[in-house]
């Protein structure tokens, strides 16, 4: 619907005019002017008479329409006064903005005009943002002068009576810059031979131009329209069009085609110059890529040489290719041995297999025997990967480590480590003779001071019989430990070991010591070896004893009523729990968790060893048995046994009882 009224509105724009009566050319003449300093659009020719384009067109209509129209030429300035003022009635061109639509009314744009920012050859000034506070010439109330002062680019503008004064003014190098309409700059230029200044830059802005009259002067607007309508119509404004602004297109055309040339001409050498420097470039780049090939190469043979391990490479025969120092030396070769192709196969005597254990990917070394020519046979490490050129196997590549001294380094730890075992196993039969003589000593003072009591005689001397026998017991323990034969496990009752243990040491505790035999019944019974239960017993009582020694207290050792107190043991769930407790000063919960280890000891080196709760460890662990301790200082200590219970005599199983 809006098109449709647009339409008709149009039409009746063009129709009504028409239907007016043509003008007398009797009549008063219309007064027409225009700026004569704005080619190709309006000037004073080289005979003073108005040309361009705007008053060819003006002519052309007031031909077709019968108008009698005075067109004449003046300086912009006077132009608008006189067409404000009502001098006159008619500009033949203006631009149309919103501020002159205020006080003149416009035809339909006949023309647009770019106006661009021009400014001399080398200038810093690229486009209109930097031309930020610059002087800046523009034409005296022309659109470009408004243009300018309603951005505030500048406050330094610098209005002239025409373009070409400005052109002029900045190509004798006086202010920065200035805003001339394009075509109009360029046919200046060119009539003026200047050739040092250049556009910047986009155009600036591209403004509608047209005929003006006051206003409210609606019937002459009305004819102006009809007559631009009718140029187009019939060609005439193409013809004029062409006539006026191809010259300067073409010029234009010109100066784009020589800048073409030079900017190709100017690429060209750039290319030239830069494949010639490319070129230079290239040729250092390579010189110094060569020289630092080489200068790797170089470092890797010299960090090679270093190595003291054989570092080789092979072909894909498995003849050796590559060899350093190390190697060389190793090997009891030299350079020619390479040269005459020795195999890798020839100085690893019975290893056939090496390129497929490389392809395989073992990363670790593969232990072999290498034989050179004059060198003994050695043990080494062999370390390689496989060599890929193509995707095809090419070789190998690695290492060959002398393990030499390794081995040796590896027999001295074994050696010491039996050393070690020994000098334990020692420290353990010293420790528990030293508690065995401890009582029989004891048995035999008490026998030399009362050599005439008879009872007394015979009972110390069974004590000392069992205290020997406890020590063939323990002899035997001990080369069951060596190997030398099987250890012996059997039904053995705690009761009565305890009561060897209480009857040898309580002759050198002392009165202020008190022993408490809690142990008895018939389930007190354990599966094990009796020489370990009484090596365990033992140690744990005389520690206790000693514990107690300066203080006085009371030794307990005794069973716990329920089996299965306690932290779960390996010795599965048949088992007897054993406590041994005394009153002593306690254990520091610092030191709870290293009493087990080997000659670890409080009490000095003049009277502990260190060895004896190490040795009940031991003990325990050989009859699937196991121990833990409970002690608070001030509180005394409490050390719980666990040892596997012996079956029954109705299962089946020897249940021989020891005695």
């Amino acid at each position: 619907m809006r098109m449709w009224l647009s339409t008709c509105l149009l039409a009746c724009l063009v129709v009504h005019p028409m239907g007016l009566p043509a003008a007398d050319t009797s009549a008063a003449p219309v007064i027409a002017r225009g700026d004569r300093h704005f080619p190709p659009y309006e000037f004073l020719n080289a005979d003073g008479q108005p040309d361009g384009f705007n008053v060819d067109l003006l002519k052309a209509i007031s031909a077709r329409l019968e108008m009698n129209v005075d067109i004449g030429l003046d300086a912009w300035e006077t132009v608008l006064e006189d067409l404000a003022s009502g001098d006159i009635q008619l500009a033949t061109g203006m631009i149309r903005s919103a501020q002159r639509e205020n006080t003149f009314e416009f035809s339909i744009s006949h023309a647009g005009v770019f106006y661009c920012l021009f400014v001399r050859r080398g200038s810093p000034i690229k486009s209109i943002e930097d031309a930020g506070g610059k002087a800046i010439l523009v034409h005296a109330r022309a659109y470009s002068h408004d243009w300018l002062q309603a951005r505030r680019i500048t406050d330094r503008i610098m209005p002239v009576s025409s373009p070409r004064k400005a052109l002029q003014l900045l190509a004798e190098g006086r202010h920065d810059a200035a805003i001339i309409e394009r075509l109009s700059a360029l046919d200046l230029m060119r009539e003026l031979g200047i050739d040092t200044i250049v556009m910047a830059g986009p155009p600036l802005v591209c403004a509608p131009y047209a005929f003006a009259v006051r206003k409210g002067d609606d019937r002459l607007l009305a004819k102006l329209n009809e007559g631009i309508h009718l140029m187009h119509q019939s060609g005439v404004y193409e013809d004029l069009y062409r006539k006026w602004f191809s010259v300067a297109d073409a010029h234009a055309r010109r100066m784009a085609m020589v800048r073409s040339g030079l900017f190709v001409l100017a690429a060209m050498a750039g290319v030239a110059a830069a494949i010639f420097v490319w070129n230079l470039l290239l040729k250092k780049t390579v010189r110094r890529r060569t020289a630092a090939l080489m200068q790797s190469e170089r470092r890797f043979h010299e960090l090679c040489d270093l190595l003291p391990q054989t570092v080789f490479e092979t072909d894909s025969s498995g003849r050796l290719s590559f060899l350093n120092r190390s190697g060389f030396d190793m090997m009891g070769l030299d350079p020619q041995s390479i040269s005459d192709g020795i195999h890798l196969s020839d100085l690893l005597p019975g290893e056939t297999d090496f390129h497929a254990w490389a392809l395989d990917g073992h990363l670790g070394g593969k232990a072999c025997v290498v034989s050179g020519p004059d060198k003994d046979p050695f043990p080494a490490l062999f370390y390689a990967t496989p060599v890929l050129s193509g995707g095809r196997h090419a070789g190998l590549r690695g290492l060959l480590v002398d393990i030499t001294f390794q081995k040796e380094l590896e027999n001295q730890v074994l050696a010491s480590q039996k050393m070690e075992a020994l000098g334990q196993l020692a420290g353990g039969v010293a420790h528990d003779f030293s508690n065995i003589v401890t009582g029989i000593s004891a048995y035999a003072q008490l026998i030399a001071r009362r050599p005439q009591d008879a009872d007394a005689v015979a009972n110390s001397a069974e004590k000392i019989l069992t205290g020997c026998d406890r020590g063939t017991d323990l002899v035997r323990h001990f080369l069951a430990t060596a190997g030398r034969r099987k250890p012996e496990r059997q039904r053995v009752r705690l009761g009565r070991v305890v009561s060897e243990v209480f009857n040898l040491i309580q002759p050198t505790c002392g009165p202020a010591v008190a022993f408490d035999n809690a142990v008895g019944g018939e389930d007190d019974a354990v599966w094990a070896e009796p020489a370990l239960v009484f090596q365990v017993l033992m140690n744990l009582c005389v520690n206790s004893a000693q514990a107690m020694a300066g203080s006085g207290g009371t030794l307990t050792v005794g069973l716990m009523a329920d089996p299965s107190n306690g932290q779960t043991s390996s010795a599965g769930p048949l088992q007897r729990v054993l406590y041994v407790a005394d009153t002593g000063p306690g254990i520091d919960p610092d030191l709870k968790d290293r009493i087990f280890e080997p000659f670890f000891t409080t009490r000095g080196k003049t009277s502990g060893t260190g060895i004896g709760l190490f040795v009940v460890g031991q003990a325990l662990s050989d009859m699937g048995g196991d121990i833990r301790v409970e002690s608070e200082p001030g509180k005394g200590a409490t050390f719980i046994v666990i040892l596997p219970a012996a079956p029954s005599p109705g299962n089946g199983v020897d249940a021989k009882e020891a005695t």
